[in-house]
C-alpha cells in the first residue's frame, strides 16, 4: 500500500503534470471506483452506473487547480468549486501519459512481472485533457476510490476529520506521542505508529523502518517504552520519511510514480521485506511477528 512518501511523491507528480489542465472526458470503465459526495467509501461497493455518470458530467470542462495531500489521501481541487479525493489503498495506481505518448509498464514491480500497454485490464478511470494527454488511474485490487465532494461539503468528509496530525505538524511532539501511547498502554508500537488516528500516513513499511532506526522492536508494548524510547521514535521519524520522499518512494508491490517509474528506497530498507535475510548492520537474520494482522521484520540484535 502506498504510504505517506509515496503520496506524497504522487503528489508532486501531479502538480508537475496535470496542475492547470482542462479535463475534456472522463472514462469510467469500473462505476464502482467513483463516487459523489462526502460519504465514506466502503471496500464493499456496487457498481453504480447514475454515480458514474453524475461524477463524469460534473468533472467535465473543469480544470485542476491544485493539488494537496492529508494523510494518505490525495486531494485534487477543481474549479467548480470542486474536490477529487483520491485513496489509493493497497493497488491504486495514477500514471500520466503525454500526448501521443505510449506508455508502457510493469503490472507489479517484482522480477519477472509482464509489462503492459495503458489502459490496460487494471485501468479502471481515464482522465482525458483538451491537450491530449491523459491520466490513468490502475488499481489491481479495487480496494482504491475516486470520490468527488462539492467544496461546502468537504467539512463533512469523515477521514479528513478524523486523521492525526502529520508528521511534520508542529502539533506533533514527543510530548504528544506520550500522551496518546497513556491511552492504548498494552498495544504494540508497530500498531501505535500505524494507527492514522495517532499520526497520519505511517503503515507497515515505515513502522518496520522507523522503529529499525530507533532501536526498538515492533512488538514491544506501548508501557514497556521509556521517555528516551519515544524520544528515539520521534527522531527516526523524520529521517525515514524524508528520505524516502527524497527517493523518490518505496517500489515494492505495485507502487510507480506518476510518470511510471519506480523509486529507489525500497534498496535501502533495512528491515522491512527482508525477513530471512541478513541484517545489513550486524549480519544478524531479520525476524518476522505477526501484529494485529500485520507482518513486522526487525533485528533481533539490532533492536531491543
Amino acid at each position: 500500500m502506498p504510504e505517506l512518501p509515496e503520496v506524497e511523491i504522487i503528489k508532486q507528480g501531479l502538480q508537475r503534470t496535470i496542475a492547470g489542465k482542462k479535463i475534456s472526458d472522463v472514462e469510467i470503465r469500473l462505476p464502482k471506483i467513483v463516487s459523489v459526495g462526502p460519504a465514506v467509501v466502503s471496500n464493499i461497493r456496487k457498481n453504480s452506473a447514475s454515480a458514474a455518470a453524475k461524477f463524469r458530467m460534473l468533472a467535465r470542462g473543469h480544470k485542476f487547480t491544485g493539488i494537496r495531500r492529508r494523510a494518505k489521501m490525495l486531494m485534487l481541487d477543481l474549479s467548480g468549486p470542486l474536490t477529487i479525493l483520491i485513496h489509493l489503498k493497497m493497488t491504486g495506481q495514477l500514471i500520466f501519459v503525454k500526448k501521443g505518448e505510449k506508455k508502457i509498464i510493469k503490472i507489479l514491480n517484482i522480477q519477472g512481472s509482464r509489462r503492459e500497454l495503458l489502459p490496460h485490464k487494471y485501468t479502471h478511470v481515464i482522465f482525458r485533457f483538451t491537450d491530449g494527454s491523459q491520466l490513468y488511474y490502475n488499481d489491481m485490487r479495487q480496494f482504491g476510490y475516486l470520490r468527488l465532494v462539492r467544496d461546502e461539503d468537504m467539512e463533512h468528509v469523515r477521514e479528513l476529520g478524523e486523521y492525526g496530525p502529520e508528521p511534520d505538524d508542529k502539533k506533533f511532539t514527543v510530548d504528544y506521542l506520550l500522551t496518546k501511547a497513556k491511552t492504548r498502554p498494552k498495544l504494540t508500537i508497530k500498531q501505535f505508529l500505524m494507527d492514522p488516528r495517532v499520526v497520519a500516513g505511517i503503515g507497515n513499511i515505515y513502522s518496520d523502518e522507523i522503529l529499525y532506526w530507533a532501536k526498538i522492536r515492533p512488538q514491544r508494548t506501548l508501557r514497556s517504552l521509556s521517555p528516551a524510547d519515544y524520544k528515539a521514535i520521534y527522531k527516526a521519524i523524520p529521517r525515514v520519511l524524508n528520505a524516502a520522499v527524497k527517493a523518490g518512494g518505496s517500489s515494492v508491490g505495485d507502487f510507480f510514480q506518476v510518470d511510471g517509474s519506480e523509486g529507489r528506497y525500497g534498496r535501502v530498507h533495512m528491515v522491512y521485506g527482508r525477513y530471512g535475510e541478513r541484517c545489513k548492520e550486524c549480519g544478524e537474520e531479520i525476524k518476522s511477528v505477526k501484529l494485529g494482522g500485520r507482518t513486522g521484520s526487525y533485528c533481533p540484535h539490532c533492536q531491543y
